[in-house]
Parts: structure tokens; C-alpha cells; sequence
């Protein structure tokens, strides 16, 4: 039993650390292009990833009339975001508390415009003291001395979210068009109910008619912190993202740390390889534009998603053609998830059929059958 504060943290840190190494997580080689010859991260990403069936789906779905670049901000824009933080919510040890900073607004919000310009539009690097994070670890459910029942929870600087913010509202304004109607977590429009709401109607239609419906529930590993960068940059090129767009995002992802905070006591620091940072505002845009190709593979069928939650389901006046089509749509999830570096929890994976309540059914799912 690790008793000790700076023992504990150290022991979350070498937990969350290996979280994601321990899934195994590689892509097909097939799909992987030489880039021996290049020096740009940037360049490497696109033509590392160009034949990937990801990138070739973008492709073949999305138009676009001009590329997405990051654009100016004014001081007032500035004034809005700083006086939209929540100045209850707490910020890294060290960092400016969100109160402090929209107490001072009047000098922050000059400073602050400056470094947007100055530094990240001019030279696209998002500055290096805003990607340093605490990370609390919060018990989840079971055995409170247990490690692995607890997830962790970021702690950005409050300038870092001003920063994000104005990152995601620009994005949001080029790549909305683009995402697809099944995406209905972290959107603004979006929320469960549109989630539930598509799949209810669809079911009770079925039923009414003396039909079936059949969903699995599927269940991902660490979704949000096995998102590749190199991948999503060359997703975000594919999306029409210009060169200096995608310096600045992955100056965002790349060189981030992070220290776990117990009581007064913190453990090393380790460097985030993968994922989009817990508790920022970016991060669930990033893991939406991520996750979002996989519908535009899943056209022939209705799927019920809500972040990391993904249930493709069926509606049919044959049983027999329900789980078939179940079936083949899992198989085209689990090859998706396994050229962009996620891990389906085939054994946690539920199947769920109404209108059927005579006998038991089973559908296959990878290697198992539930």
C-alpha cells in the first residue's frame, strides 16, 4: 500500500502513462507511405497518411472553395472570452487565476491580443507555459485504493482556454459544414437527446410495423488519448486546412506535459505523445474531426453517437437481415478503428434487439460473439 503524497502521484503518473502503450496500438504498414526524405512534421504527416483509407474518404466526400487559415482577433474580442472564463473554476499552481485575470482585463486583453498576433499568428507556435497541465486523478466507482479506478482530469491555464477558444470558434466555422449529423457530442445544437431522440423514431416506426431493431454497443479504450497526431494532421489537410493552420495545431499538441497533483505533492513531469489534452476547450473539436470519416464509412446505415460512444443500429422487417447487416456494419467499425489507432473492447461490446422475445440471438463482433 503507497501511502506517501509524492509516492502516490508518482504511482498515477507511471498508470496513466502506460495506459495507452499497454493497448498495442499499430496501424498497417500498407497504409503507411516512405517519408525517409523529409524534415517538416508537417510534410511527413500528409504524405505519410496519403493512401490512408481515412484520408481517401475525406477526400472523396468534402469540397471546399478556399483553405482554413487562422485569422486576427480585436481587443474586444479578447475582453468577451476573458469575461466568459469561470472564475470559480481553478487553474495550474502558479498560473494567473481565472478571477485575477478578468479583474485586470483592462491591461490582460492588450497584452494578451499582442501574443495572439505576435506569436501565435505570425510565427504559429502556441506558446509553451500554456501547454503545462495539472492532473487531479478522480475516483471513478470500485475500490478507492485501487489505481486502476480512477481517470485523470486536466488543469489548463486560464489563458489557454482564451487562446482555445478562439481556435475552435474558427474551426468550427470552416469544418461544421463537413461533420456528420450523427456527431451529436460536444456541438453546439447537438446534445443526447438528438442522439436518442433519431433512433427512438426509427425503432418505434419498425415496431409498429412488426419489424425488429438490433444495435451494438460499443465500447472504446481511452478513445480521447489514443488520437495519433499525425493523423489528424493529415486529416485536417484533407479537411482544407492551410500549411500554417496545421503548424499551429500541432505546435498545440506537441511538446505538452503534465505532472499529477495529490493534496501538495506532485510527481514528475512526462511528455503527452497521443490523445487531445483532457479538460481543454480544443480537444473535443480535434477528437470530433478525428472520429468523423468513420460515418461517411458507415453509409448504408443509422448510427447513434455521442462522443466515444458509438452504436450502429438496423431497422428491418427480417431478423435474420438485422444481425447480418449488424455484423457487417461491426466489421467495417473494427477495421476503421484499427488503421487510425483506436481499440474496440470486443468483449464489452453489447447486442440489443426489440420486437424478438422468444429465444436467444447472438451476432459476432470481431472475434467474439455476444
Amino acid at each position: 500500500m503507497v501511502t506517501e503524497e509524492s509516492s502516490v502521484a508518482n504511482t498515477f503518473k507511471n498508470f496513466f502513462d502506460n495506459a495507452v502503450n499497454s493497448l498495442n496500438l499499430q496501424c498497417d504498414s500498407q497504409f503507411i507511405s516512405e517519408t525517409s526524405h523529409l524534415s517538416n512534421p508537417i510534410e511527413v504527416a500528409v504524405e505519410k497518411f496519403k493512401e490512408h483509407p481515412s484520408i481517401i474518404a475525406i477526400r472523396n466526400n468534402v469540397s471546399f472553395e478556399s483553405e482554413f487559415d487562422f485569422c486576427d482577433i480585436t481587443i474586444d474580442d479578447m475582453e468577451k472570452e476573458i469575461a466568459n472564463l469561470d472564475s470559480k473554476k481553478s487553474g495550474v499552481i502558479g498560473g494567473i487565476p481565472s478571477k485575477y485575470l478578468k479583474l485586470s482585463t483592462g491591461v490582460s486583453s492588450n497584452f494578451l491580443t499582442e501574443v495572439w498576433r505576435n506569436e501565435v499568428l505570425a510565427q504559429n507556435i502556441f506558446p509553451e507555459k500554456l501547454k503545462l497541465a495539472d492532473v487531479n486523478p478522480i475516483h471513478k466507482k470500485g475500490d478507492s485504493t485501487c489505481v486502476n479506478n480512477f481517470r485523470p482530469v486536466s488543469v489548463l491555464p486560464s489563458v489557454s482556454k482564451v487562446f482555445e477558444r478562439f481556435m475552435q470558434k474558427q474551426i468550427n466555422a470552416h469544418i461544421n459544414c463537413f461533420l456528420s449529423k450523427y456527431l451529436c457530442g460536444y456541438r453546439k445544437g447537438f446534445n443526447t437527446q438528438t442522439a436518442l431522440l433519431s433512433l427512438i423514431e426509427q425503432w418505434r416506426s419498425i415496431l409498429d410495423a412488426k419489424g425488429f431493431a438490433g444495435a451494438i454497443l460499443m465500447d472504446l479504450s481511452k478513445a480521447f488519448d489514443t488520437i495519433n497526431h499525425e493523423l489528424l494532421i493529415a486529416k485536417l489537410h484533407a479537411y482544407g486546412f492551410s500549411r500554417s493552420a496545421l503548424t499551429l495545431i500541432f505546435s498545440y499538441l506537441s511538446n505538452r506535459w503534465q505532472h499529477i497533483k495529490v493534496d501538495t505533492s506532485f510527481s514528475d513531469w512526462s511528455e503527452i505523445l497521443k490523445g487531445v489534452p483532457p479538460g481543454s476547450v480544443l480537444g473535443p473539436l480535434l477528437f470530433n474531426i478525428y472520429l468523423n470519416d468513420l460515418f461517411f464509412m458507415l453509409s448504408e446505415t443509422n448510427v447513434c453517437n455521442f462522443a466515444d460512444d458509438t452504436t450502429p443500429y438496423v431497422c428491418d422487417k427480417s431478423l435474420k437481415n438485422v444481425l447480418e447487416k449488424l455484423e457487417q456494419n461491426s466489421e467495417i467499425a473494427i477495421s476503421w478503428f484499427k488503421t487510425n489507432y483506436m481499440k474496440l473492447n470486443t468483449d464489452k461490446c453489447h447486442l440489443l434487439i426489440s420486437g424478438h422475445k422468444y429465444e436467444t440471438v447472438w451476432a459476432k463482433v470481431g472475434n467474439d460473439k455476444i
